[in-house]
């Protein structure tokens, strides 16, 4: 059953009326504004005039490809009879909504990046500032090390001999102490 018997069922079926309305197959081109007929009442089919539907009546369509609202294309020769009916396939319908889902996951996927070299950027100048101060703490640090290395040189100690004369005079007075005890 087609799209336009289905919506002849249901418009007998909402407003049944007792007369026979004789109405040509009008089918929209792509867009919308523009509509054909082949003045009969069943579907177009090779080998039928198509007629443009203008405010004044009815006049003869084109020679060319025409493409129709629901995704089929018509060739008309010179004379503006059916030659080709090309059906929409479902690879092209598939194709059609692969295309618009690719697009929406790239769209998504391109803010998700954006997002992430925002992050990756902040990260960066953060990672850059806190390089920047142990830098600085370094060279203060270096600074300081350089200074205390300076001040801790020292010359070194002379060989004093003056501890043995004194303790050997340290000797000599413990005898002394000692022999006076007695």
């Amino acid at each position: 059953m087609t799209k336009q018997e289905v919506f002849a069922a249901i418009k007998n079926l909402v407003s049944p009326s007792t007369e026979v309305e004789v109405k040509f197959e009008r089918i929209a081109l792509e867009g919308g504004e523009v509509y054909i007929t082949n003045q009969t009442e069943s579907e177009l089919t090779i080998g039928d005039t198509v007629y443009v539907e203008t405010e004044s009546g009815f006049e003869v369509a084109p020679a060319g490809t025409h493409r129709l609202e629901d995704g089929r294309e018509i060739v008309l020769d010179e004379n503006s009879v059916i030659v080709e009916i090309k059906e929409e396939s479902e690879e092209e319908v598939v194709e059609e909504v692969e295309e618009d889902v690719v697009v929406e996951e790239a769209s998504s996927e391109l803010s998700k990046i954006e997002e992430l070299k925002g992050a990756i950027h902040d990260l960066l100048m953060a990672f850059e500032a806190h390089s920047n101060e142990m830098d600085e703490r370094f060279k203060s640090l270096e600074a300081d090390y350089n200074a205390f290395k300076k001040e801790a040189e020292y010359s070194p100690i002379k060989k004093d001999n003056s501890f043995k004369k004194s303790f050997s005079k340290l000797d000599a007075r413990i005898s002394t102490i000692k022999e006076l005890k007695k």
